[in-house]
């Protein structure tokens, strides 16, 4: 893009240009919380927000601090609808957490694995791991991803490789898209 227009016009470097309602920008996953004062018991270093227990809860500032919504590469809200639900009974006295060191000690520990792995610090928030995401799920009794999700997932990076440019329009994975449509996390419309 070479500018942008006050009547709406996106000017591209070729000169070429189209009229655009609305202009997304899609600028990746950077986490930046400029209206938290914590001292210095969570921050954001290389986009590594930490320390974290469980990418959730700080552990000096448990439980009355939280984060949902921080790991990627995952299957988003199933995964932060979970994250609500630990919250919820931790603040409510229904379940508790480790002891602020012992949370600090698997918060380094899960530092060291991704260090050994090679995963760099701005990526310590990718998960990419369906074990883990069932462990999560494990913490607070809510049921484990369904396969038809996991496999929607696999199915939907390996066509987004395989055609990158056009993925989002065609797929082959339609009996899974009908066993979602039968699954209870969907609202059913019938008027």
């Amino acid at each position: 893009i070479e500018s942008l227009e006050d009547d709406g016009r996106v000017i591209f470097v070729d000169g070429t240009w189209v009229v655009a309602d609305t202009i997304l920008y899609c600028t990746g996953y950077s986490y930046k919380f400029p209206f938290l004062e914590s001292k210095g018991r969570v921050e954001v270093d290389d986009d590594r927000v930490g320390p974290l227990f469980e990418h959730t809860f700080p552990p000096c500032l448990s439980p009355s601090l939280s984060f949902v919504g921080i790991p990627r590469k995952l299957i988003g809200f199933p995964f932060f609808e979970a994250q609500a639900k630990w919250i919820a009974q931790v603040l409510s006295g229904k379940s508790s957490l480790p002891s602020p060191d012992q949370m600090l000690q698997s918060v380094a520990d899960f530092y060291r694995s991704r260090d050994l792995a090679g995963i760099p610090k701005h990526n310590t928030h990718d998960i990419a791991d369906f074990t883990y995401c069932d462990k999560y799920a494990d913490y607070v009794g809510f049921p484990h991803l369904e396969e038809w999700r996991k496999q929607l997932c696999l199915s939907a990076l390996t066509n987004s490789q395989e055609n990158l440019e056009t993925y989002r329009d065609s797929w082959d994975d339609h009996e899974l898209l009908q066993e979602a449509l039968q699954s209870s996390h969907f609202t059913n419309f019938d008027c």
